[in-house]
């Protein structure tokens, strides 16, 4: 893995001749770019709400408010983009669009007082879910056509580990900078700074080159339960579905909850949070080359169920720290992240694995769907867990279904998966 991705790094660095080097370029841009956002915006904005003393409630809705609004839009999303002709250009520009709500977000912070700013800065980060459900639908349609299936392995491996690269160098500078300057200059600039950043990731992601594809127009943009029980038909797709119906809810039970068990219970500072989350970061991404290595070898089923038994056992390490031992969240951190490289890994392949070529956005708006359905209602079931209980019970419970979701994995490793009918040849 290593050979292939220095090799694909010397090619990236000569001028690329083909449109296929050129969009490998443009991808790797485009993810360095954004992994400064991921560092920034998408690490730090739950950390703003819960030094603003918003609630358990309210943090967990900056996660659960955009998942409802995808469950809404998830169906009828994948219909309309059915209907673009060229998907890079207009998935752009709602990827621009999302990126215009970061200085409306920055100015609540600053100029609202902390009964006003949390409600209107969840509000704002949950209409983002309404461009970025019709832009992520076709992602998988725009790498599929831009990296062919013999190179995408690598790039994928290269690309997801200079995200992690670049997110863990970006959150520990955002961090010691939130420390070093006042409020709220300090977040003010961060989100100057990623707003940037997010605007050049998507011009470089708008000038990826794939041909034009010929718009469905019989598609219609309704929610129709023919559209959900389909792809759920096809035993494939509907053992994915399974086994990451149940991950995903141990994944997203403490997602609200988290942020305000670093900053409340651990009393941890923002320095603290982004030297934890630079170690994350950087484990994941050594998992990234181990796992593209191994991936093969292992399977999608193997490596999910190893990794489930990690990032369950590193949630365990979580509920039992305390201020005085938050040094168990390194050594979380480093396992959490190292494996959760393993679940990215597989489960890209398998989904493209269970998709028919022709039906993808179909496909990825029924996963998408699911998805939020577990987005939406995960997170707030553990602030109420945590209102009931305390918050260590959340993420003992949440280790609980990574542990489930790994005993599923073994118990259907023995059934193969259905292959997908193959996409027609196309015509002369």
């Amino acid at each position: 893995m290593l050979d292939r991705a220095s090799t694909l790094l010397r090619r990236l660095h000569t001028r690329p001749a083909t449109r296929e080097d050129r969009n490998i370029r443009r991808l790797m841009a485009h993810t360095g770019l954004f992994g400064i956002v991921q560092g920034g915006v998408i690490t730090f904005l739950p950390v703003l709400l819960a030094r603003l003393g918003a609630s358990a409630t309210m943090v967990s809705l900056l996660t659960s408010l955009p998942a409802l609004l995808t469950i809404v839009l998830a169906l009828p999303a994948g219909e309309m983009v059915a209907r673009w002709r060229n998907i890079v250009r207009d998935s752009a520009r709602c990827f621009y669009a999302i990126r215009l709500s970061y200085p409306p977000i920055a100015a609540a912070a600053a100029l609202l007082g902390p009964s006003a700013a949390p409600v209107l800065i969840v509000i704002l980060w949950g209409l983002t879910a309404i461009p970025g459900t019709l832009g992520n639908t076709v992602f998988y349609d725009v790498l599929a056509e831009a990296v062919p299936p013999r190179r995408r392995a690598a790039v994928n491996g290269v690309r997801w580990a200079l995200l992690g690269l670049v997110s863990a160098a970006s959150v520990a500078l955002f961090g010691q900078m939130l420390e070093a300057l006042p409020w709220p200059h300090n977040y003010t600039l961060l989100f100057a700074i990623c707003f940037v950043a997010g605007l050049l990731s998507t011009y470089c992601y708008s000038r990826i080159e794939i041909a034009a594809r010929e718009p469905d127009l019989s598609a219609r943009p309704a929610l129709r339960p023919a559209s959900l029980l389909g792809p759920l038909r096809q035993p494939g797709f509907a053992v994915f579905s399974l086994v990451t119906l149940v991950m995903r809810w141990g994944l997203f039970l403490p997602a609200g909850v988290f942020t305000i068990f670093l900053v409340r219970n651990l009393r941890a500072s923002d320095a603290w949070i982004g030297e934890r989350t630079t170690l994350e970061n950087g484990a994941l991404t050594a998992g990234y080359y181990v796992w593209g290595r191994l991936a093969n070898r292992l399977g999608p089923f193997r490596m999910l169920a190893m990794a489930n038994v990690a990032v369950g056992s590193a949630f365990c390490l979580a509920g039992l720290a305390s201020a005085e031992t938050r040094w168990l969240l390194f050594i979380g951190a480093m396992i959490g992240g190292f494996f959760v490289s393993a679940v990215d890994v597989s489960l890209f392949e398998w989904l493209l694995a269970v998709m028919p070529a022709d039906e993808r956005p179909r496909y990825v708006a029924v996963n998408t769907l699911l998805l939020n359905v577990v987005a939406f209602l995960a997170p707030l079931t553990g602030a109420a867990i945590a209102r009931w209980a305390g918050i260590p019970v959340v993420l003992f419970a949440a280790a609980g279904c990574l542990f489930i979701s790994a005993a599923l994995t073994l118990r259907l490793q023995a059934r193969p998966i259905a292959a997908p009918r193959p996409a027609p040849a196309p015509e002369a």
